[in-house]
């Protein structure tokens, strides 16, 4: 297997659990993903610049996705906490 084609293997890893919000996975693939893009930069045959720009634009796209999922989790988590407080400022209400 090619360094390319083992980096699109992990690229293609990345951001199936991003899909599946498997974070601590999702967390363990780019470092797998940094560490197999040193190798071939310091191998015997480097990437090419369109080949490095190819991954590197899938890496900020899956790291775009990766924010969003993050921002949405801490959204709903701010609002459920909202929605519990207002519900026990009710609950105190009634008693």
């Amino acid at each position: 297997m090619s360094d390319y084609s083992a980096l699109n293997a992990l690229l293609t890893a990345l951001s199936e659990h991003i899909d599946k919000t498997e974070i601590e996975l999702a967390s363990h693939t780019l470092i797998a993903i940094d560490q197999e893009l040193k190798g071939w930069c310091e191998g015997a045959n480097p990437p090419q610049e369109q080949e490095l720009l190819a991954i590197q634009a899938k890496i900020l796209a899956a790291t775009a996705r990766l924010k969003n999922a993050r921002d949405k989790t801490q959204t709903e988590l701010i609002n459920q906490r909202k929605s519990h407080k207002a519900i026990s400022k009710y609950k105190a209400t009634k008693r």
